[in-house]
């Protein structure tokens, strides 16, 4: 697909040309060890104790030991803009030294991938260090007549309970929408953990959760009989089709929720801005950035030293909870799902501005 707005081209996420042309700021670099003595920033747009600057929190001592000694990696939470601000500021007022890295989640993809104004920077000028995927699972409460897929489709008592249709609630919108569910959206909530907690109160009987919040807080309720798992988002493959979700392979993935409630294979614009904003929020949303006109060789030692904290068998234990039983992109087989699944053409941005905008009086 090819796209019309800059914005709207998420770029290859991970390990793209080792070396880059650029400046290199801050003068010489040791190749041989070029952090030496450096303090490397973790940028998080997000509050502290949130899922991404736990993760941060958690690889730092790892990229910290495999630069080297004499490195130090600290983490510094950058607040506004629901994550933009952090990105504005990693764009803008950050030297290209190699010296600053920004962690990113599906809150600074989708902006991007929509074309907010606000969003000032581009990933297309950034370069990847590390990426993980992430899954989420739909439930619905057995006090609907929902009991399967079919009967999920012939709903008409459905109450959604979210945060934001511009954030990740915009994946299952999206999936609601070309399913043609008869759903009653309420927006607003001050987080999932509070989405879920009103599910189980009554207030809604429709919810996702993230991957790790599903297993350790909504499993229980499926094995109590009070929430019912329908299908998961699924995750995007090399060859850019939806595919179970790891995590969950007894659960169908939402194009084979699509099937059974449309009667054929999903197509056409909607479908594109599905994979597009599925990618953007779930199959890359905890990603480590630098700018991509950093010295190469920083840019490569920061791979290099990626790489093996997630071979690091003292760093996988901790990661194993943290990433709800996902890995890590740490290939060119990356750049395969991103060229293909987040480039949005035309027609497709179209769509899913015009969904935002009728059915959520969101416009952009």
């Amino acid at each position: 697909m090819t796209s019309e707005n800059p914005r709207a081209r998420l770029p290859v996420l991970l390990l793209a040309a080792a070396a880059i042309a650029g400046c290199q700021a801050g003068g010489e670099i040791d190749e041989a060890a070029p952090f030496v003595g450096e303090t490397v920033e973790m940028i998080v747009p997000f509050r502290e104790g949130g899922g991404s600057d736990a993760y941060a929190r958690a690889i730092a001592p790892y990229l910290q030991k495999h630069l080297g000694s004499g490195v130090q990696v600290r983490v510094q939470n950058v607040l506004g803009a629901s994550g933009i601000q952090g990105g504005n500021e990693f764009a803008l007022r950050r030297r290209p030294d190699g010296l600053t890295l920004f962690v990113t989640s599906g809150s600074n993809s989708l902006p991007y991938l929509l074309g907010e104004p606000a969003v000032r920077y581009d990933f297309n000028d950034f370069a990847g260090i590390l990426g993980s995927p992430a899954g989420g699972v739909v439930y619905v409460s057995p006090s609907t007549a929902v009991r399967d897929l079919a009967s999920l489709c012939r709903a008409s008592d459905l109450i959604y309970g979210g945060v934001s249709p511009t954030g990740l609630d915009m994946v299952p919108l999206v999936a609601f929408a070309l399913l043609d569910l008869d759903v009653q959206s309420i927006l607003g909530y001050q987080g999932k953990g509070a989405a879920r907690v009103a599910f189980e109160q009554g207030e809604t009987n429709l919810d996702y959760q993230t991957s790790p919040a599903y297993l350790a807080s909504v499993a229980p309720l499926v094995d109590e009989g009070t929430a019912l798992p329908m299908f998961t988002f699924g995750q995007v493959d090399e060859s850019g089709e939806v595919v179970r979700d790891p995590v969950f392979p007894e659960l169908p993935s939402f194009r084979e929720a699509y099937v059974t409630c449309v009667g054929r294979e999903p197509a056409g614009p909607g479908w594109d801005a599905y994979k597009a904003v599925l990618v953007a929020g779930f199959s890359a949303q905890k990603n480590i950035w630098t700018h991509s006109d950093a010295p190469p060789a920083r840019i490569e030692a920061l791979r290099t030293a990626a790489a093996a904290a997630a071979a690091d068998p003292e760093f996988l234990s901790l990661a194993a909870e943290l990433l709800g039983g996902y890995g890590f992109f740490l290939g060119p087989e990356a750049e395969v799902v991103f060229r293909r699944a987040t480039s949005l053409d035309a027609a497709s941005r179209e769509w899913l501005l015009g969904l935002l905008r009728d059915r959520h009086g969101v416009s952009l």
